[in-house]
């Protein structure tokens, strides 16, 4: 007998999109008739096996084909050509809320969703305890699930999917809604199915979970499976799938007119990521470059590594001109702030020249994408203030690591300033 539970043979899926409902009406009746008719590839010539325990991430950009080939595993989806072969009870957790009735309470939905799935009600009632248990929305499960919030939707379907038994447990993002600890509690009880036997087939952008939770990645690239293997290396493929360009901004003629004497100055900006039109005004940001410690242009970083932010700008005279950086997970989180009021670095400006301000990061972060946005203000009150101009949302800047070759200097998403060494014991 053979160990695969998921054998997948040249899947592909094609969406026929048409100009308009006349070119549509036309193909249906004659089929030889594709003018006005696109068609769009979802997924290419899919191939892959996934054996009996192994827990498996896919991964890739937006538009890569992840969610079609969740849902062609499923059954929710025919594929165009190409063969699924599916052996054990699939437990899925895919768009958020899907297979709950909204009008039904969340026990009338769990005994639903139990019978969907294959078990018998009586064994839905002898479980029932335990995903009531498991999903801590206390006496809601009585009320109807349209009056749930999307993390009390989570919470439900996460219990009834993983507490019946399944062979297979598919899951695409839903672990992103939710409080903080009970994602932990999630991701715990999955490495314990995972030990168990379950088969685990794991979709998300977080690639520290991915990391964790995932000894193999397929990583899906314009609908094309292009790597499957050690997670590591799928996760470096990933983040350096496309590299952030530059947005190389020549420089603003009337730059150049106020910045006659200072060659290095514009050296310094002609590789800027973002520049304002606005330059001939006071408080404002004119140009952000990005530079590595050899000062080249570079938006992608190891852990560890020194990144520095140059920022240009136009003071507000007579007043404490602030800079302000702020990065930025993927998911809009807050890492860190930091700047010229965290440093205590203040300059009283009276002039009208346009000023040079760096901010030197060592990147102890862990390997994902990062935001950042570059603020200029001043202080109003005791931590308290008011911003005079901002970039917006900049980068992703990229943090990588080989986690298969090398040592990371640490492991989760932080690297505290830490010492430490060895003591020897003196015995009394």
């Amino acid at each position: 007998m053979s160990d695969n539970v998921i054998s997948v043979s040249n899947i592909s899926k094609c969406y026929q999109v048409f100009d308009n409902q006349r070119s549509k009406f036309l193909h249906a009746i004659w089929p030889a008739h594709t003018k006005g008719m696109q068609e769009i590839w979802a997924l290419k010539n899919i191939n892959f096996e996934i054996k009996r325990g192994e827990a498996v991430a896919i991964i890739g950009r937006n538009g890569g084909g992840k969610s079609t080939l969740l849902q062609i595993l499923t059954g929710t989806l025919t594929p165009t050509s190409g063969e699924v072969k599916i052996n054990g009870r699939v437990s899925a957790l895919l768009e958020l809320g899907s297979g709950f009735n909204p009008e039904y309470s969340g026990r009338e939905n769990v005994i639903l969703n139990g019978l969907l799935l294959g078990l018998s009600r009586e064994d839905i009632l002898n479980r029932f305890d335990e995903i009531e248990a498991f999903a801590e929305i206390g006496t809601a499960i009585d009320r109807p699930v349209k009056t749930y919030s999307s993390g009390m939707m989570m919470r439900l379907a996460f219990a009834v999917q993983v507490l019946c038994d399944p062979d297979i447990l598919i899951i695409d993002e839903a672990l992103s809604v939710g409080d903080f600890f009970f994602q932990q509690k999630c991701l715990n009880y999955i490495r314990v199915l995972c030990e168990k036997g379950v088969t685990l087939l794991f979709v998300s952008h977080d690639m520290g979970t991915v990391r964790d939770l995932c000894p193999r990645v397929l990583y899906l690239n314009t609908s094309e499976l292009v790597f499957d293997g050690a997670g590591s290396e799928g996760i470096s493929q990933f983040f350096n799938e496309k590299q952030p360009s530059l947005q190389n901004h020549s420089i603003n003629s009337s730059i150049v007119e106020l910045l006659p004497e200072y060659n290095s100055l514009k050296e310094c900006i002609k590789d800027a990521i973002w520049s304002s039109n606005i330059i001939n005004r006071n408080g404002k940001l004119i140009a952000v470059t990005i530079l590595d410690k050899n000062d080249s242009p570079k938006l992608t970083f190891k852990i560890g590594d020194v990144i520095k932010f140059i920022i240009l700008y136009n003071p507000q005279l007579d007043m404490l001109n602030l800079i302000t950086l702020v990065i930025k997970d993927r998911f809009g989180t807050v890492i860190t702030t930091t700047g010229s009021l965290q440093l205590g670095i203040f300059q009283k400006i009276n002039d009208s020249k346009l000023k040079l301000f760096e901010i030197e990061v060592n990147l102890m972060l862990e390997a994902n994408e990062y935001s950042f946005e570059i603020f200029l203000g001043y202080e109003t009150s005791r931590n308290r203030g008011m911003v005079l101009d901002e970039t917006g949302k900049l980068g992703p800047i990229k943090v990588t690591w080989d986690y298969e070759n090398d040592i990371a200097p640490f492991l989760g998403k932080f690297g505290l300033p830490v010492s430490a060494k060895y003591k020897d014991m003196v015995l009394k």
